[in-house]
């Protein structure tokens, strides 16, 4: 018992001592050790192109720790005075930022603007996200669909898209 005790704390403090090392020798060559970004790979990192997305939708993704170089693949109005944006970041990832009271207004999160982080992609120009009442967003250049968890849906025409 006495042998097993002390071969343990030997291969203890050999890998602490191995860890101390690599740390040391890290930080003495003034490089930091790489960090993953979550649910990417480095192989996944694309070049954005295109127009960025607007800078408050660019606040709401860095508040909540996603990278805010947000480009728009798609922009509709709706003839109702929706403007909607998806919008996606180097690792392929698609967000929605909709806004409402006219294309002249403001857009505000929380009063007339809602962001959404997890938005799935479901062909081309197809995108689909769910709010945090479970609301279904679906959006393409035809048109805005809005199913609600009590059945309801809206469907808004899209007058302009790009």
């Amino acid at each position: 018992m006495v042998i097993a005790t002390v071969f343990l704390t030997i291969i203890g403090m050999t890998a602490g001592f191995v860890l101390g090392e690599r740390h040391r020798r890290t930080l003495a060559s003034g490089t930091t050790e790489p960090t993953v970004q979550p649910s990417a790979s480095a192989s996944a990192i694309i070049t954005l192109t295109g127009a960025s997305c607007p800078p408050e939708t660019r606040q709401s993704a860095a508040e909540l720790d996603f990278p805010d170089d947000l480009r728009q693949v798609l922009k509709i109005e709706t003839d109702n005075g929706t403007t909607v944006w998806i919008c996606t970041d180097a690792y392929s990832r698609y967000y929605y930022q909709s806004k409402t009271q006219g294309v002249d207004s403001p857009l505000i999160q929380g009063q007339n603007g809602l962001f959404l982080f997890q938005v799935t992609k479901l062909g081309v120009d197809d995108y689909v996200g769910i709010d945090d009442k479970g609301t279904r967003i679906e959006v393409t250049r035809k048109q805005l669909v809005v199913r609600r968890t009590n059945g309801k849906t809206e469907v808004y025409p899209v007058s302009s898209s790009k």
